[in-house]
């Protein structure tokens, strides 16, 4: 079995003092697993997990799904399990959308003002701070040997710094969780996120987006061993997805008779599937290269079943606050980084082996502005 390094919440790239609110440490980065799980409210019905002390091999039922769990693996701590919902439920529910929600959506675009004109506060503070994983492999991690944060996610950040101050190693990362990205933004924890995060409709009431920087699609990674070789062959098996990610619900459109264990972290996916809580797991496919890449025993099944682009996260303009400028400041980089090879370059580097070497970045399309 291969365990993921576990990593401390908050990396410092420099040694510099902030002034900012600092984000707390949760206890997600490092899985304390637990002989119970407690209960949670999702759109799926949820039913409490017993105590491993308290479940031997027989057979136990909640609404006629099998919820029996070998003893001494407990599941990850703060997973829970859902049903999938019954029949009639499942015909009458609206059906979530398993795209990116781009047709509505378009930035503001680069202009001409430098960095001082746009962002005049992250500059006089001397780096910019940014949410991003710490546990995704291919895309934000840390690097067991050396230490150092990796991955597509944080070059892109290091790429926006650059560009504010001549300095790639001038940020602050803070590590999310796929829950934590949107309270980090409105509480102003962070400035940006870069973190696999989708643009929907329910995100956008919520933060402002970059343009999007990577198309990602939904995929199944499931065991080598298993008879698992679609989404047809989930009927009854359950499911690993993330609290509060794309996939809490849109997986319920791509295997709508599967029940779920929804966990806070992908990591906590992979362990859950080693120890046989779990038969696949379904995400973007960046996200399973990563996971497939770190246990040889697994691997992508099936066609794509849907698509989604990732953004930069950023907080709304308030009275108080004005954000377009750094939405303008992302853009720009992510513009330049699509013409100067930049992009295919860090793509090659940590994506192309798995996603094949065909990836090409998003295309934007910008918000008409009356010209000044």
């Amino acid at each position: 079995m291969i365990r993921l390094p576990h990593t401390s919440l908050r990396f410092r790239q420099r040694a510099h003092t902030s002034a900012r609110p600092q984000l707390q440490p949760q206890p997600h980065t490092r899985r304390n697993y637990r002989s119970s799980i407690a209960t949670a409210i999702i759109p799926l019905a949820i039913f409490p997990l017993a105590a491993c002390s308290g479940i031997s091999n027989s057979h136990r039922e909640h609404n006629g799904i099998d919820i029996s769990v070998a003893p001494f693996t407990p599941t990850p701590d703060g997973a829970t399990y859902a049903n999938p919902p019954d029949e009639a439920s499942a015909s009458q529910a609206p059906r979530p959308d398993t795209t990116t929600d781009t047709d509505a959506y378009a930035p503001l675009a680069p202009d001409n003002s430098t960095p001082e004109e746009r962002i005049p506060d992250i500059v006089r503070r001397g780096r910019i701070i940014v949410g991003v994983s710490s546990s995704l492999n291919f895309l934000g991690f840390q690097d067991p040997s050396s230490g150092n944060l990796e991955g597509f996610d944080v070059s892109l950040a290091r790429e926006i710094a650059r560009d504010i101050f001549g300095d790639p190693e001038r940020i602050d990362f803070r590590f999310l969780s796929s829950a934590e990205r949107v309270d980090a933004l409105q509480h102003g924890n962070v400035d940006i996120v870069v973190r696999t995060m989708t643009i929907d409709r329910e995100r956008r009431a919520k933060v402002a987006f970059s343009a999007p920087y990577l198309h990602a699609q939904a995929r199944i990674l499931a065991s080598t061993s298993s008879s698992i070789q679609s989404a047809d062959d989930l009927r009854d098996a359950t499911v690993c997805v993330t609290k509060d990610s794309t996939f809490q619900h849109n997986a319920q459109v791509i295997a709508p008779h599967s029940r779920f264990l929804i966990t806070n972290d992908w990591s906590d996916c992979l362990v859950a599937m080693q120890q046989h809580q779990v038969q696949a797991i379904i995400s973007d496919d960046s996200i399973l290269s990563g996971l497939a890449a770190q246990d040889s025993n697994t691997h992508l099944v099936g066609q794509p079943y849907g698509s989604s682009d990732y953004a930069v996260g950023i907080a709304k303009s308030t009275p108080g606050k004005n954000t377009d400028g750094l939405v303008r400041q992302v853009n720009s980089t992510l513009m330049r980084i699509r013409s100067d090879g930049t992009w295919q370059r860090l793509y090659d580097k940590w994506l192309g082996k798995y996603l094949g070497d065909s990836g090409v970045p998003p295309e934007p399309t910008y918000v008409q502005e009356e010209p000044q």
